[in-house]
């Protein structure tokens, strides 16, 4: 029996033996991937004078370097895993005109020192499907209202970046996804520095400047587990503010300071690594121990305190960027003036350099202020400034676009001309009394149908009874395309059928399972050319169903790996292959071929190994039957290693007669398992008989010579090839052997 263990294991070795040699062989190492340069330049000495061109005509993976020059472009789509690299963040300007700026549906795309000036409803937009972008070392300027970063994706990473808005309208960074990463940027002039929403988790804040802002940082919308770290928050009319069940995030080490508000905290987070807390500038607690950590805690909400606060600021490494940079005069004014706040070095600044437009920069020592002494032509400037170390190290610039125009007179200087003053109502000799613009956008209250600028008319508010001069106070809009979630209590206005704007009514989405207020659970895809959607209807994360709007049909998907198998038509067989890395469709044929050629091969392999195991088992075994020295000497008729007892014959009839009945059942497949186990058991009771004296055998074999007529009895029946003959034969040959057992 042990042997019969042996030979059933020695299949399986072969077989995982078999396996490994075969993916040995399929897997291949590929050849590095050649990224060709592209030359954009607008004085036409490149490839390219257009941006939009060069992406184009690009391949993915290619690299699109951008010389200086304005380029007077908007709307720009990159749509393949490119590099675009501007010559210098100061001198190579994409200059929108109002409109979009730069639109990622692809994955994996790269841009990095560019200026994005005079934008409209976003700078930068990371699509839904378009994860693991990379912005770094650009500069924008939102002079219209807009925002500067839209990512709504995940694994996208922002760094090194200058982003200034106009007059506190929308937002510098949006994050409506989770595991980004907010570096090393200086935001100012917001709405909110920096707006996380809406179930964006694991997302990464430090080392930021976020200054004069109405919010630095606000957490809203079951936003949790968020980091923010190492941040310069200063001069804003809010810090941190942490709301609508946004939990478990982790705040530590940075300067809170100068803020009207530091902090607002209505739910359950953090606000120290267990050993150091933030910087307080209105903390009014003791440091006894000299430990520069307060003895008592900083309590920001009854739920929440800072239980290690710092009693003296954390100083960055490098340094930060000058903040809050204003144009300071009148538009009439040629000659103007600008202001802004200080950088702060853990070395100390030694001054600043400062320079209009693409002229030379001039020193003007550590000052935070700054007049022209020439005159401006009339038409849109820019003004940048730096600072300087002790240890003569720089900072990146700040700038502030501001327009001349000599024929805007301003008598008493309040950014009104005379003439709008004389016909809003109001005295242009008057500094202090002037129209009223709740969202400085230019147009005074009276006549705006939007006081506060949030993209919601004063009538809509009105009729959702919330605040139409409070940017912040607004109707709820999951996807924030203007279009209230549900519609208004007084029934003027109908609500959003598609809430979170992922391409699916609401409706839809409640029958299928999938939340209407979660646009994570929905990916819109093309099958050949025909638009399907990758449901989450039970919202564990992972997509379970194929949807065809057309027929309002469902199918099949199945996760595997980072891919989903679809089953388009239901049939029990996968069609396509969807996935999740770069959003790539491909049939499912084309992924398997060479797995199904495997699976088709290994199962032929694997019955010729075996086949060849049980021929080496048949042979070998007659080997262990032996006859002893006496039964060879009395028995004159050739050697045979292994006595068969059976009353049938003599020995040479009766290993015959065995052998005739093994190749017959050989023949009968479908009976051949119950067969061999009935020659097993004839094989055992062998094995057993052997053990006898040699005195038993040789008189057992000298008997059965005499008898050898008998054999040519049992022969003819040997005809008979049925099931049924042979397994008659077959019991026969048992009982025998238990009749001689018995006597």
């Amino acid at each position: 029996m042990n042997r019969r263990r042996g030979v059933q294991i020695i299949p399986l070795i072969t077989i995982l033996l078999f396996i490994f040699s075969t993916l040995s062989y399929t897997v291949q190492s590929a050849p590095p991937v050649s990224q060709e340069t592209i030359v954009v330049d607008i004085n036409g000495n490149g490839d390219y004078t257009s941006i939009k061109e060069a992406i184009t005509n690009a391949d993915p993976t290619n690299i699109i370097l951008i010389q200086k020059g304005v380029y007077n472009e908007h709307a720009i789509e990159v749509n393949k895993k490119l590099e675009i690299i501007g010559e210098d963040s100061s001198n190579t300007i994409i200059n929108c005109s109002g409109n979009l700026g730069l639109i990622l549906s692809s994955t994996y795309v790269d841009i990095s020192n560019l200026q994005i000036i005079n934008t409209g409803e976003y700078a930068i937009s990371i699509l839904p499907e378009s994860g693991g972008c990379t912005i770094s070392n650009c500069v924008i300027n939102t002079l219209n209202k807009g925002v500067a970063i839209d990512i709504r994706s995940s694994y996208n990473s922002v760094s090194d970046c200058s982003l200034s808005g106009f007059n506190r309208n929308k937002q510098g960074i949006k994050i409506h996804g989770s595991n980004n990463n907010v570096k090393n940027c200086n935001i100012n002039d917001f709405s909110n520095g920096i707006l996380v929403l809406l179930e964006s988790n694991n997302n990464n804040i430090s080392n930021c400047n976020i200054i004069n802002n109405e919010n630095a940082i606000d957490f809203r919308l079951n936003s949790n587990n968020n980091i923010i770290s190492n941040c310069n928050i200063y001069s804003n009319l809010q810090g941190i503010k942490i709301w609508q069940n946004s939990n478990n995030n982790i705040i530590y080490l940075n300067n809170l300071w100068k803020n009207d508000i530091d902090a607002i905290d209505k739910e359950n987070n953090t606000w120290d690594n267990g050993a150091q807390g933030n910087y307080w500038d209105k903390y009014e607690g003791r440091d006894n121990n000299i430990d520069n950590i307060g003895d008592t805690p900083y309590i920001i909400s009854e739920e929440n305190k800072d239980r290690f606060p710092l009693m003296n600021v954390v100083l960055p490494d490098a340094i930060t960027l000058p903040a809050n940079v204003k144009h300071i005069t009148s538009k009439s004014d040629n000659t103007p003036s600008f202001t802004w706040s200080p950088s702060i070095y853990s070395k100390g600044i030694k001054g600043y350099y400062v320079k209009i437009d693409n002229n030379p920069e001039i020193y003007i020592g550590d000052i935070t202020s700054w007049a022209i002494s020439t005159d401006l032509s009339d038409g849109v400037h820019t003004f940048y400034v730096k600072a300087i170390g002790n240890d003569n190290s720089t900072s990146d610039y700040a700038t502030a676009i501001f327009s001349i125009d000599v024929s805007f007179i301003d008598t008493d200087e309040d950014g009104w001309s005379d003439e709008d003053e004389q016909l809003y109502g109001t005295n242009p000799n008057d500094a202090d009394n002037y129209p009223s613009d709740t969202d400085n956008d230019r147009i005074p209250n009276s006549v705006d149908t939007d006081d506060d600028n949030d993209d919601y008319t004063d009538d809509m508010e009105l009729s959702y009874g919330t605040n139409p001069e409070n940017s912040n106070d607004y109707p709820i809009d999951t996807d924030d395309d203007g279009i209230p979630d549900e519609g208004s209590p007084d029934g003027k206005f109908i609500g959003d059928i598609d809430d979170d704007d992922d391409g699916l009514m609401d409706t839809i989405e409640k029958d299928l399972g999938s939340n209407p207020q979660n646009e994570l659970d929905v990916i819109k895809i093309y099958i050949t050319g025909k638009p399907y959607y990758l449901v989450d209807a039970t919202q564990n994360g992972f997509y379970d169903i194929l949807y065809e709007p057309t027929e309002d049909t469902t199918s099949g998907i199945e996760k595997q790996d980072e891919n989903y198998l679809i089953d388009i038509n239901n049939d029990g067989y996968r069609d396509y292959i969807y996935s999740t890395i770069d959003g790539s469709i491909s049939t499912y044929e084309e992924q398997t071929t060479l797995t199904l050629a495997i699976w088709i091969f290994l199962p032929l392999t694997i019955l010729f190994i075996i086949s060849i195991i049980i021929l080496y088992y048949r042979r070998s075994k007659p080997r262990k039957y032996t006859i002893s020295k006496k039964a060879r000497k009395d028995v004159e008729r050739p050697s045979i290693k292994k006595p068969l007892r059976i009353h049938a014959g003599d020995k040479k009839d009766t290993v015959e007669m065995i052998r005739q009945t093994r190749t017959l059942l050989q023949h009968i497949q479908q009976d051949v398992e119950v067969y061999m186990e009935k020659l097993y058991q004839i094989e055992d009771q062998i094995t057993v008989t052997s053990t006898e004296t040699e005195e038993e055998t040789t008189s057992y074999f000298e008997e059965k010579t005499s008898e050898s007529n008998n054999v040519r009895d049992i022969e003819p029946k040997l005809d008979d090839t049925s099931p049924r003959g042979i397994e008659s034969k077959v019991d026969e040959l048992l009982s025998m052997l238990d009749n001689k057992d018995k006597n």
